[in-house]
């Protein structure tokens, strides 16, 4: 799965580190295409894992700023996500997981982004219009 322009959400920043979480799916889709061992399928992971934390970190510090009406909710998400990842890397080591994992992560980008991400951008663009398209890093 490639990043394509009708992922983005309108503010740069948050777009940016989507297009970063793809250069980390597509690391992992390789990794499994490749049928590499777990170890190195597990390191890819965890680049992942702490890049998505950083990331979910910046958009919850953004719903805060804002005072995003669902943050609760949106936060909610977040923390389940990081749950999954963790579920996920137990699984890795038992090498079960390895054809779930892409699929597991594009569902929840396309998912996520395309309906939760899209509402709360749409929030934050009214409450701070200099964010559309930009957001300082």
């Amino acid at each position: 799965m490639k990043w394509d322009s009708s992922f983005a959400i309108g503010i740069e920043t948050i777009d940016g580190q989507h297009k970063k979480i793809f250069e980390h799916l597509l690391a992992i889709e390789n990794s499994v295409a490749k049928r590499d061992p777990w170890h190195i399928l597990q390191f890819f992971l965890a680049q992942l894992k702490e890049y998505v934390k950083f990331h979910l970190a910046v958009e919850e510090a953004l719903l805060e700023i804002v005072g995003y009406p669902d943050q609760a909710d949106h936060v909610e998400s977040h923390t389940m996500l990081i749950d999954q990842i963790a579920k996920l890397e137990q699984q890795l080591q038992k090498q079960t997981a390895n054809e779930h994992l892409v699929g597991f992560f594009e569902n929840w980008f396309i998912g996520h982004v395309l309906s939760r991400d899209r509402e709360y951008a749409a929030y934050v663009k009214r409450k701070l219009p200099v964010l559309s398209g930009k957001m300082a890093a």
